[in-house]
């Protein structure tokens, strides 16, 4: 079990990164001239950092530190007080600081013996006039600088064991370390609990139609008991039915204690359902924060790794870092980091010029290269931007041609972007010599892949000012994905909606033939367009296409754009993408998949795979369409009845004679039903609880999307002024039930429709 040193010196290490980059940062963004006539409140912020800084490492002993600390906290006092001008000369006094300070912690970290940053020590004392040597020993005791009176003061040793990570406003909070793998466990196990918590609603849906088969039968108890009281009565006087007339009486009493159940089973349920729905997604929530980690700590050591390249290449660059306290999912990060680390070493290899080079071309000899971190919506972005010599078109073009990666004729069409991608080819190199950072033709395609694994793009990105931009874009998350279901070949597959670009139902006869490969004209655009089963390989690539219309999907990667040709456009879906195993790995359309409602698994499809993979081509067959065959139209008839009999009568009677029928027990449910669902007619009864027939029928022509349906009265009400009252409502038709035959409803229904 780790002793309580080592875990305030974890503690130490994370509060150290946290007050150098916001020191940093600060630094970044100060105007020079407005910090000298206006100190400013991020000037006291610096100032408070470094204070901070010294007070965490004296606590955990490290002197070094807590003597650069001390000096930094010393320095920003004089800038405020106007002592101290802040210049460009100063600000890298400071740097070089950070710098010292995090090479210190790195190589303790690292359990190395780091040497004691005298280099550091030597430019800080000489801009604070401090004599060279004349080091003041940082002890509980020494004196703290501090612009609270004006004047120096002495910090208790109370004040000055402040505890690591905290501050005057906070206290530090426990903390405990889960293995990643722990973590990667529970989420699916949130996963499956919310998957579960769908198949209670198919339970639910079960439930309440056993609830209305129940409430049906107790009615149409009530209406037997009611029509037979008196000959049940009669018949109760006679020894041999009363054990009939005993058992009706029970029967009853079962009914109505069964229903009572049933509805407060149902309750209970939804209840439950509810609550394993909300405690599901509350668990992935707080287990998908839990993954979530700042960017700092995954890439710490870039900042050392770039001053030693510097050194070893003889390059002068200044490096930025922002938005470092970005968070993203850590395995997110553990993919990235390798990738990130190349294109920083090819920006020092290939981009950053000699100071002598850099001057011949009229710039600065101190180059200038940035991390930039953002994000925007569930997308995590980062740029590595340098100023240096920037990307040889030509040179690229030459190299791709000698390769064989694209003919001549066909590097003579590339666009500067389209050539640029090239370069993330395997074993694609310019260089003309092998060095330890550069010319292996490794670095760019190893970026390319892992971002390519993460269902992200890489790209390079023109700009107006010399020097080379690459961006990179990538989910914030691995796990939850906001998914659009499409349906091909009789299957359900899942495509991220940030690889989308639109939607589309497209006429058959806007599908075009260039050079004999199909395409869509879209907005001037002409976008390839192939069916997904030959994207994914599974077979013919018909697609089925009723009523001319064909689904597409816009797969966009980079500046390039493929239509994918579906069978039907299903639903959009936030879902939790499960790792499928070994056996799925080297399939770079698959990413994963998904667990439906009914316990099936559906794969997610890597949208920029399916772009990057396809390849124009006039020998294969890409799309075909097949007309479906015309559905034949089975008209849909709700009756409605509060009789379970007449209900089931009227059902058998049209189902015998094709026709698909539904049923209702009242208005009420009538209008809900036809309102779910539409219906082609209406055969109601009259006399109804809750909601009788011409309330219904007058329901229905009052609501616009239900008006046209036509409705058939079927009653036992048979005065003229019934039948009147009905026909003015608008009823189709008019049935008396005392003189009902099957052969009259069959005639008037197909009259009607």
């Amino acid at each position: 079990m780790k002793d309580i040193r080592q875990r305030l010196l974890e503690t130490f290490q994370v509060e150290h990164r946290d007050h150098l980059g916001k020191i940093r940062a600060i630094l970044a963004e100060l105007d020079p001239a407005a910090v000298r006539s206006t100190p400013g409140p991020s000037l006291d912020e610096a100032f408070r950092r470094a204070h901070s800084l010294k007070g965490a490492a004296r606590a955990v002993d490290l002197r070094p530190v807590e003597t650069l600390a001390h000096r930094l906290e010393t320095l920003f006092s004089k800038v405020r007080d106007g002592s101290l001008p802040l210049d460009g000369p100063l600000i890298g006094v400071i740097q070089k600081v950070l710098d010292a300070s995090e090479d210190w912690v790195a190589a303790f970290s690292a359990d190395r013996h780091p040497d004691e940053p005298v280099d550091a020590l030597s430019a800080i004392d000489q801009v604070l006039g401090i004599e060279s040597g004349n080091v003041p020993q940082e002890s509980g005791r020494h004196q703290d600088v501090s612009r609270d009176s004006g004047t120096n003061r002495a910090e208790t040793p109370a004040q000055s064991q402040s505890a690591p990570g905290s501050t005057a406003a906070s206290q530090p909070l426990d903390s405990v370390r889960v293995s990643a793998e722990n973590l990667d466990r529970l989420l699916r196990s949130a996963g499956q609990l919310l998957t579960e918590s769908l198949r209670q609603d198919i339970v639910n849906q079960e439930l309440l139609a056993l609830n209305r088969q129940i409430t049906t039968m107790e009615k149409e108890w009530e209406r037997v008991r009611t029509g037979a009281a008196s000959a049940l009565r009669r018949l109760g006087t006679a020894p041999e039915f009363s054990r009939i007339s005993h058992y009706l009486d029970l029967l009853g009493r079962q009914l109505g204690s069964l229903s009572a159940e049933c509805t407060t089973v149902r309750q209970r349920q939804q209840h439950s359902s509810w609550a394993l729905r909300h405690l599901g997604e509350q668990l992935q929530e707080d287990i998908l924060r839990a993954r979530m980690v700042p960017i700092e700590s995954a890439f710490e050591g870039f900042r050392m790794m770039m001053r030693d390249l510097g050194r070893d290449e003889g390059k002068v660059f200044e490096f930025l870092v922002t938005g470092p306290e970005v968070e993203a999912d850590r395995m997110v990060l553990q993919s990235l980091k390798d990738p990130v680390m190349h294109l920083l070493r090819n920006a020092v290899s290939h981009g950053i010029e000699s100071p002598e080079e850099r001057r011949q071309r009229g710039k600065s000899p101190e180059g200038r290269i940035a991390l930039r971190i953002e994000a925007r919506g569930s997308l995590l972005l980062l740029t590595v931007d340098d100023d240096g010599r920037g990307i040889d078109l030509s040179q690229i073009a030459e190299v791709a041609v000698r390769r064989g990666l694209v003919s001549e004729a066909s590097a003579a069409t590339l666009s500067p972007r389209e050539m640029a991608r090239l370069i993330f080819q395997p074993g694609f190199s310019t260089a003309r010599f092998i060095t330890e950072l550069a010319g292996r033709g490794m670095g760019l395609s190893v970026v390319y892949e892992a971002v390519a694994a993460l269902q992200g793009e890489v790209e390079i990105v023109p700009k107006d000012e010399p020097g080379t931009r690459i961006a990179i874009s990538v989910p914030l998350s691995l796990s939850t994905h906001r998914l659009l279901l499409v349906v091909c070949q009789d299957q359900t597959f899942g495509i991220p909606l940030r690889g989308i670009e639109r939607l589309h139902r497209i006429h058959v006869r806007q599908v075009e033939t260039v050079e004999n490969m199909p395409v869509l004209n879209l907005h001037g655009q002409l976008i390839p367009i192939v069916s997904l089963a030959y994207s994914l390989g599974i077979g013919d690539p018909a697609v089925s296409v009723k009523n001319e219309i064909l689904p597409v999907v816009v797969l966009k990667s980079g500046q390039k754009r493929l239509a994918v040709a579906v069978n039907a456009l299903s639903a959009q879906i936030d879902a939790l993408v499960l790792n499928l195993g070994p056996l799925f790995t080297k399939l770079e359309k698959v990413s994963g998949g998904i667990l439906m409602g009914d316990g099936s698994v559906s794969l997610v499809l890597n949208p920029t795979a399916l772009v990057d993979a396809f390849r124009e081509s006039t020998q294969t067959t890409v799309l075909k369409m097949e007309v479906a065959a015309p559905e034949v139209k089975i008209p849909t008839i709700l009756v409605v009845d509060d009789s379970i009999t007449t209900r089931t009568l009227e059902k058998s009677i049209l189902e015998a004679h094709g026709y698909r029928v539904r049923v209702a027990v009242d208005g009420l449910e009538a209008l809900a039903a036809m309102r779910a669902e539409p219906v082609d007619l209406v055969i109601a009864d009259i006399q109804m609880p809750v909601m009788d027939g011409f309330v219904l029928l007058g329901e229905i022509k009052k609501d616009r999307s239900l008006s046209s349906t036509p409705v058939i009265m079927v009653t036992s009400l048979e005065s003229r002024e019934d039948k009147e009252r009905g026909m003015a409502m608008g009823a189709d038709a008019y049935i008396i039930k005392r003189r009902f035959e099957q052969r009259e409803l069959l005639e008037t229904i197909m009259q009607i429709i």
